[in-house]
């Protein structure tokens, strides 16, 4: 799997049309599903939540860019681990001597595997977005463990990731400031999802990096370590050495 110039302009000529990212009459991910059928983005069979009727159009709209996006950036990070490896410097610097087999599970799993029953829903239904404005970009219901409440705030806040570089760099803004990436990380919130393996251990980039250098069991297992292995690697392919910033 290459990711050329000519992959990417057709990839923005999709993007830019009905085909990539529709809007939905039903709010179902499941027109999605369809287009991107065929690899295109580097998975053969990508699956989706559920949008729920709570969504208009324009959130399914946009939160469907942000699923296309999450395929595209997992993509990247995939390609990466199978042309280089576990001795890639990227990979040692967020996964250190941890297993390549897990980690490419892991991907492997949130993006093909069944998503029945998950569901992302736009409606403040337990009122934490509200609570939380200008901070809530959506959160997971403990009550409803497949369901995720995106809130309006995901909108504004969240940007493409055709953005990164050009907005400061990773470490400043986080990979969750990217909407693709985010997507990814609200998945593993979710149990059947998660699997009750992966999770957010650690969330501080200082110990992100002791857990690659002294504790790879569990970098293969932090959620947050993936999130910034993936935006490392996609800016990897936007500015020569990518945009992470300085490492203290």
């Amino acid at each position: 799997m290459k990711f050329s110039t000519a992959c990417l302009a057709t990839f923005a000529s999709l993007t830019s049309s009905g085909m990539a990212a529709p809007v939905y009459n039903t709010n179902s991910s499941a027109e999605l599903q369809s287009a991107v059928s065929q690899e295109i983005f580097g998975w053969t069979k990508p699956t989706f939540p559920e949008l729920y009727h709570t969504c208009n159009s324009t959130n399914a709209r946009m939160l469907n860019v942000a699923l296309q996006e999450s395929l595209e950036v997992s993509a990247y990070a995939k390609d990466r681990l199978l042309k280089y490896g576990a001795d890639d410097v990227y990979y040692k610097r967020w996964f250190g001597n941890g297993s390549i087999f897990t980690v490419m599970g892991v991907f492997d799993h949130l993006v093909e595997s069944s998503k029945s029953g998950v569901l992302f829903r736009c409606d403040d239904v337990e009122g934490l977005c509200a609570a939380n404005p200008g901070y809530y970009a959506g959160h997971h219901r403990v009550s409803v463990p497949a369901e995720t409440v995106i809130c309006d705030y995901f909108y504004m806040s969240k940007k493409p990731i055709s953005s990164i570089c050009f907005e400061g760099n990773i470490i400043d803004v986080g990979p969750s400031h990217y909407a693709g990436i985010d997507l990814f990380h609200r998945y593993l919130h979710v149990p059947s999802m998660n699997l009750d393996y992966v999770g957010e251990y650690a969330e501080e980039l200082d110990e992100l990096i002791d857990y690659a250098e002294n504790n790879s069991t569990f970098a293969v297992r932090n959620t947050d370590n993936y999130l910034y292995y993936m935006a490392d690697v996609y800016s990897s392919s936007i500015v020569p050495g990518g945009c992470l910033g300085e490492l203290s």
